[in-house]
């Protein structure tokens, strides 16, 4: 599973770092790279590009755990990290001061380099006896990490789609703790599948990912256009069948003052 998940995560960052030079040669210098919560496959993915960052450049990179990507975005504009792991939506949204940063908007933000795509996981205790998202209502499920993106994502998607869960707010470790014990419906997040702690709580308590409809992607993307349909394939998780869900890309910014890297032209 762990060299599944790096497989799908390591390609696009090692190939993006190889590409990246540093300016000038100089001693190495400690940066602070803000990821999401550790025991998630983004965390493991995150942490070996830093590794593969710091060997190969002069910038010694230090991964810090975090809530997830809109976190990573307030404190990267604060000054509080160097590189900041975000998906797409917080980028178009930090950058151009819409929706959540329409007050804090950040110009001087800049893209490093894309990591992979992102799919949303909804997923429910099959003993739930939940079968749809329209069941999702009035029960308690955690919409994904306080203050990650998946969290903002899963808001936006059920507002338009007038679902309505009783949102029972938490770190996605405290929500896995919450479906395996009973005491939550399910959960959800945005990764790349498989998920280690969706394999994890599936082991002990199975779980079955939510499908949305055609009609219901087609609603969602005409809103949200930075969402596209995707497919998380049968026994992606063991014994679960397909779903239908929908994906993000994900990558690492930094402030245009942080630092600098040189791009060196690609081979002929």
């Amino acid at each position: 599973m762990t060299k599944l998940t790096l497989r799908h995560l390591l390609p696009a960052s090692i190939l993006a770092v190889s590409a990246l030079t540093a300016a000038t040669a100089q001693a190495q210098t400690a940066l602070n790279m803000g990821s999401v919560p550790t025991g998630t496959g983004w965390f493991f993915g995150i942490s070996e590009g830093a590794r593969v960052i710091s060997a190969n450049t002069p910038y010694e990179i230090t991964v810090r755990e975090t809530g997830g990507t809109r976190e990573n975005a307030i404190r990267l504009t604060n000054g509080e990290l160097d590189l900041a792991f975000t998906e797409a939506l917080v980028g178009y949204e930090q950058y151009n001061g819409e929706g959540r940063f329409a007050d804090t908007p950040n110009p001087d933000v800049r893209l490093v380099y894309w990591i992979a795509p992102s799919t949303m996981h909804w997923a429910v205790r099959q003993d739930s006896g939940l079968e749809t998202f329209e069941d999702l209502n009035g029960e308690r499920f955690n919409p994904s990490s306080i203050g990650g993106g998946g969290e903002y994502i899963t808001e936006q998607v059920f507002g338009i789609l007038g679902i309505e869960p009783d949102f029972q707010r938490m770190r996605v470790n405290d929500a896995a703790e919450g479906v395996t014990d009973g005491r939550l419906v399910g959960f959800s997040y945005n990764g790349v599948p498989p998920i280690p702690l969706f394999t994890e709580v599936h082991s002990s308590r199975p779980l079955q990912l939510l499908s949305l409809t055609d009609e219901q992607v087609s609603t969602v993307t005409t809103e949200l256009p930075f969402l596209s349909p995707t497919i998380v394939p049968a026994d992606t998780y063991t014994g679960m069948s397909e779903a239908q869900s929908l994906g993000i890309y994900m990558g690492m910014k930094r402030s245009r003052w942080a630092f600098t890297w040189a791009l060196r032209p690609p081979p002929t």
